[in-house]
This record gives structure tokens, sequence and C-alpha cells, in this order.
């Protein structure tokens, strides 16, 4: 019983290519991404756990990040450590600082620009895949 359960414990994996994403510019300019939960990893999955590690400080000017889009489900974007986001919610830009959690529900529009600090940013989306 033992090693059927086992397959629930998975590893983190690199992320080289995610839609809306210029993943090795962000790589380069704020850290890496890494996917720690979808449904392709465990089939009974709901979730979509992705992690951005922003392990050098974010110089203003770069503002990588995501281009505006939408989502068939919620998503939700946590802040950890000193982390500064710029947020677009629809039409509304916002300035957030960590630690803080923002919630984005299925069907608005967003895009986040990475503006300052170090830390992390945890996305969750209730799905099972990310797109």
């Amino acid at each position: 019983m033992e090693q059927k359960m086992k397959r629930f414990i998975v590893k983190p994996q690199a992320i080289e290519e995610l839609v809306h994403h210029d993943i090795p510019k962000m790589e380069e300019e704020i850290g890496p991404l890494f996917k720690f939960m979808d449904r392709e990893m465990v089939p009974e999955s709901d979730v979509t756990l992705l992690v951005r590690q922003v392990n050098r400080e974010v110089k203003d000017e770069l503002r990588a990040g995501p281009s505006l889009h939408t989502h068939e489900v919620n998503q939700l974007y946590c802040l950890l450590g000193d982390l500064e986001l710029e947020v677009m919610l629809g039409a509304e830009k916002h300035r957030v600082k960590g630690p803080a959690s923002i919630l984005v529900p299925a069907g608005m529009q967003h895009a986040i620009r990475f503006a300052g600090g170090k830390g992390y940013l945890v996305n969750v989306l209730s799905g099972a895949r990310y797109r």
C-alpha cells in the first residue's frame, strides 16, 4: 500500500516554457520558476502550484512579467518576503508589496510586473492545468 501512495509525493520541476511568459528572460532577470503540482504530475490533483524564486534584487526598469491574459479558473498570487509587484486587475493598476495575497477571479484580465525586492511568488490556480 505504501508504494501506491508514494505517487502523491513529487519533486518540483523547473519550468522552461509557459504560455503568456517569456521564461528565459524572466529567469535571467528575476530567478527560476518551478512547478510543484498539477494534473500532469499527479492525475488526481485539482490545483496547479507554481513558485518563482526571486533571488536577486529586481531592478525597477526591468519590469519582467507575463503579458495581460485571463484564466478560466480563480488564481491566487502570494508574495513572500519583501517582493513588490505591479499588478493589473482589469483596467486598474496596483503596486503590492509582500507579504500579501492577490486573488484574480476567473475571467478577469490581469498581468504582473516584478517591481522590486526579493522573495518568492507563489501562484495557485484552482483548475488542474495552467493555460
